[in-house]
């Protein structure tokens, strides 16, 4: 599979009259990177992604790439995407319905992108990825898993570490720093 895969991919996905009613025209932020080792998936767009058109180019996305290369995972070898790949209105979270409509769309992705490592960064990305039958994210949290073939890191998101006080971030850092830091091994790079 390649480019031209994901093109007619969000071609299809832009194109399906629910998901257009969604965006409210809004641009959608494309996933992109390699494929191959690594696949970061998160929530949504932000602001600033939805400016630059890049997943995670925001001030949390500027986070995570630090936490990626304290645990010396180069964020060039990622491939990057959202489960819902615009902007929620008001930058809410996305809805339940809107995870539940996107999963399938991410599962073609990450088919055509074949990672080997997946890294879901916080809670809606592991909905998005079909993770609940592995448990709560809350309890998954730091842990690896095995989904579908592929290993699976749960990771908070990085805006959800921004949130947490003075005193928590550095703990919080650590422990995504730490169960990353095997993220090389496990895709065998």
């Amino acid at each position: 599979m390649s480019e031209q895969s994901l093109d007619a991919l969000y071609e299809a996905y832009a194109g399906n009259h629910l998901f257009a009613r969604l965006a409210e025209g809004r641009e959608m932020v494309r996933g992109h990177g390699p494929h191959g080792a690594l696949a970061v998936v998160g929530e949504a767009p932000g602001g600033t992604e939805e400016r630059t058109r890049r997943p995670f180019t925001g001030p949390a996305g500027k986070l995570f790439q630090d936490i990626f290369a304290r645990a010396e995972v180069p964020w060039e070898l990622c491939y990057v995407t959202n489960v819902v790949p615009w902007r929620p209105p008001g930058n809410r979270t996305p809805y339940p319905f809107e995870v539940t409509a996107s999963q399938s769309r991410l599962a073609a992705e990450l088919d055509v992108v074949a990672p080997v490592v997946v890294v879901a960064a916080g809670a809606v990305a592991w909905r998005g990825l079909g993770a609940e039958s592995l448990g709560k994210f809350e309890d998954a949290r730091f842990r690896w898993h095995d989904l579908n073939g592929r290993r699976l890191l749960a990771l908070p998101h990085p805006s959800y570490i921004m949130r947490l006080s003075a005193r928590e971030v550095p703990e919080w850092k650590k422990a995504s720093i730490d169960a990353l830091s095997l993220a090389l091994r496990v895709a065998g790079t």
